[in-house]
């Protein structure tokens, strides 16, 4: 998508997101003065019951709706991140790319991961399909991902930790979730979150001693 359509889908949404709000909020004013009009006035305290209960009911779908909105935008922001244009939707693009490779959702994705890995090697119950020979093949580089992904101390990019969510969430395009010879697309993918995430750090052995640095492989 270009820029001015990104840029327009992320109005859409919100507007629609706003609206949601808004309705929700009225519904639950509406359903709070119902409810205080059953015991007020008794002579309409059946339509007042009534009411409150229907606009209960509104209330809870226009949040449902809300939801439905934001996971909608998550995703568009993702997008954003992905492509590049960091100045479409400048405010929120950096507070999503924030919330990405801030400490807690970094521990949440490697342990997600990990979880996979050790549901894999252990023959455990799943309530997900795993491809589990791919994932033991590729157990040492997954964990490899996993302890990147869990130095907090190593900066990392959100273009990676956008990879990284879908690989762990995406059941219609993750290989972590085909089922038979996906592993060449896990592979694949695991390289590409790597490169996503920048630059892997350089690190001195014993620096008195060695003359070159050892880079850790990706």
């Amino acid at each position: 998508m270009a820029p001015s359509e990104l840029t327009r889908a992320l109005t859409v949404f919100d507007e629609r997101l706003k609206t949601a709000y808004t309705v929700a909020l009225s519904l639950v004013t509406f359903a709070i003065a119902a409810v205080v009009a059953v015991f007020a006035v008794r002579g309409v305290a059946g339509l007042a019951g009534v009411s409150a209960v229907l606009a209960a009911i509104g209330a809870g779908g226009a949040l449902v709706a809300s939801r439905v909105v934001v996971w909608q935008r998550s995703e568009l922001l993702d997008e954003i991140i992905l492509s590049g244009y960091r100045h479409v939707g400048a405010s929120a693009v950096a507070r999503h790319a924030a919330d990405l490779v801030s400490p807690e959702r970094r521990q949440v994705f490697a342990n997600t991961l990990e979880r996979f890995i050790e549901v894999a090697v252990s023959h455990q119950m799943c309530s997900v399909p795993l491809d589990r020979r791919t994932l033991r093949e590729l157990e040492p580089h997954l964990r490899g991902l996993c302890a990147r992904v869990r130095a907090i101390d190593v900066p990392v990019e959100p273009a990676g930790m956008v990879l990284l969510r879908r690989l762990i969430t995406d059941g219609a395009t993750s290989p972590i979730f085909h089922l038979g010879d996906s592993k060449p697309d896990l592979e694949r993918e695991i390289e590409r979150i790597h490169a996503q995430l920048g630059s892997m750090p350089v690190i001195q052995l014993f620096p008195a001693a060695a003359t070159e640095p050892l880079r850790l492989a990706a």
